[in-house]
């Protein structure tokens, strides 16, 4: 399930995904018909949607011009706000996520207080949050309503609450009246040498976010506790300074508090796969510290990397030596050897959209075997589970995803040729094909129109004779966006003939 259908009810999500619809047309004149078509909607019922989001648009910003065309059509080109801006305009009115705004940002939050500021009920809640609690329940979390806030590993509670909020909102604004942003900037600035993504822009604005729902929680002395798991990083480690909070003016943590809040952070930069660069500092101390320290996720990464290279990297064993892959199966690694269940992240709330290729997924199953095949040694019997060997194994394919050359192994489309017989014309299209990697073709014979995926043809008298025929029309004078439009349907093609 994805971000948007555990916090939006059926109506606002229609009106979402109609919005994320006609921001990609980027089109002057685009047929209402034709986006409740693709979008299998009612037309009457897309005409009043559309009218409702051009009237929040108009609200939104004085100056919007209509999306709103005569002849049942509409001007995509004229949307005056961004998908992260809408989101967080319809999320506004979003009981599950007016709710967690509310207990962070409240100093005594409770469920009638909710209902009264947000003229709601009690059954009215619990039926709105449905999803998102049976969301966190997979994670061990659940909502508490006497006192309004979630309950459960506060490790946990933190990652699930900093998920929600940025993803709600994408640094639109500063949800969290309840704390200043500089408190977060310095907190940023205090740990920043630890998380590669203080570096860059969006990456530091996730970390306020993320300093935001740590300050709040403490603010209501919701306090994380030391796992002894860390002992094999954080002991004896003058790297992860355990005094980094000492000075820190903000309520009245005794000492003991202090080291459990600071390995909490550390904890943070190590769970995450945000390594992208291979001479990150970060990450030549994450491989130094965890080669140099005797521990089981070193080892299993070690593992897993020399099964990659026998069972599918054989080719080209080098581009796995690369540091970033090893440092991100290690924060990967890492996190399910602290936790030992599943977890919140980003890429679990998103979703995926497109099922992998064969290939890929030969190579996630492989990996998924590999993983259950080892999980009875001793190094790994205590966090390599039947529960977290599936994730494990798809958060290890997804970091190789990358360097795997699937197409290599993928089955090819078959696409005729119907163009005029002329060689200036066929050959950049037969060269356009080629580059690929994933197509053959043929000059168009109709004895073979049973083994095309695809026929591209610069006449439509084909697509009249032969009207079960998947045809794509190219016209000689086309430019780039053609060529786009062509590669989208041949990945389209390629990935649904291979999974």
């Amino acid at each position: 399930m994805h971000f948007e259908e555990l916090l939006m009810d059926s109506s606002t999500l229609i009106k979402y995904k109609l919005f994320k619809k006609i921001m990609y047309l980027a089109s002057p004149s685009y047929p209402i018909a034709q986006i409740a078509s693709e979008m299998k909607l009612n037309y009457q019922q897309t005409v009043i949607d559309l009218t409702e989001i051009d009237q929040e648009l108009a609200q939104l910003d004085p100056e919007h011009q209509s999306i709103l065309l005569r002849a049942g059509k509409i001007n995509s080109q004229n949307l005056s706000c961004t998908l992260d801006d809408y989101r967080y305009h319809l999320l506004q009115s979003s009981v599950p996520f007016q709710f967690i705004l509310y207990f962070l940002n409240e100093d005594q939050p409770s469920i009638d207080d909710f209902c009264i500021r947000y003229n709601s009920s009690r059954s009215t809640v619990s039926r709105k949050i449905e999803s998102l609690k049976t969301y966190l329940k997979q994670f061990k979390l659940r909502f508490t309503y006497t006192e309004a806030g979630m309950a459960g590993d506060e490790r946990l509670i933190r990652l699930a609450l900093f998920n929600i909020t940025w993803l709600g909102v994408k640094g639109v604004t500063w949800p969290f009246p309840a704390m200043d942003e500089a408190i977060a900037e310095d907190l940023v600035d205090r740990f920043a040498i630890h998380f590669p993504l203080a570096r860059t822009y969006i990456g530091r604005h996730e970390l306020k976010f993320l300093a935001a729902i740590f300050y709040l929680r403490l603010k209501k002395q919701n306090y994380v506790r030391y796992d002894k798991s860390y002992n094999f990083l954080l002991k004896d480690n003058s790297y992860y300074d355990m005094t980094k909070l000492d000075d820190w003016e903000f309520f009245d943590l005794n000492p003991r508090q202090k080291r459990q809040e600071v390995s909490f952070i550390y904890f943070l930069s190590h769970i995450i796969p945000f390594y992208t660069i291979d001479d990150d500092p970060a990450l030549l101390h994450t491989l130094k510290d965890f080669a140099q320290r005797p521990n089981p996720v070193y080892l299993l990464a070690q593992d897993y990397l020399a099964w990659a290279k026998e069972h599918f990297f054989q080719d080209y064993e080098e581009v796995l030596s690369q540091p970033t892959i090893l440092g991100n199966l290690l924060n990967v690694g890492f996190g399910y050897y602290t936790i030992k269940h599943p977890f919140p992240s980003i890429p679990h709330i998103l979703g995926r959209e497109q099922a992998p290729v064969r290939s890929l997924r030969e190579l996630q199953e492989g990996s998924q075997d590999f993983l259950t095949e080892i999980s009875g040694r001793e190094d790994y019997r205590s966090f390599l589970t039947p529960e977290t060997i599936p994730l494990i194994a798809k958060s290890f394919t997804e970091i190789l995803e990358p360097f795997f050359d699937w197409k290599k192994f993928a089955t090819k489309v078959n696409v005729g040729i119907a163009l005029e017989h002329n060689y200036l014309l066929i050959t950049n299209l037969q060269r356009f094909l080629a580059e690929t990697r994933f197509a053959t073709w043929e000059t168009f014979n109709s004895a073979h129109l049973k083994d095309y995926d695809l026929v591209i043809t610069s006449s439509l008298i084909l697509s009249r004779q032969f009207p079960e025929a998947n045809v794509f029309f190219w016209d000689h004078t086309g430019s780039e966006p053609q060529s786009i439009a062509l590669l989208q349907h041949l990945a389209t093609l390629v990935r649904k003939k291979n999974r």
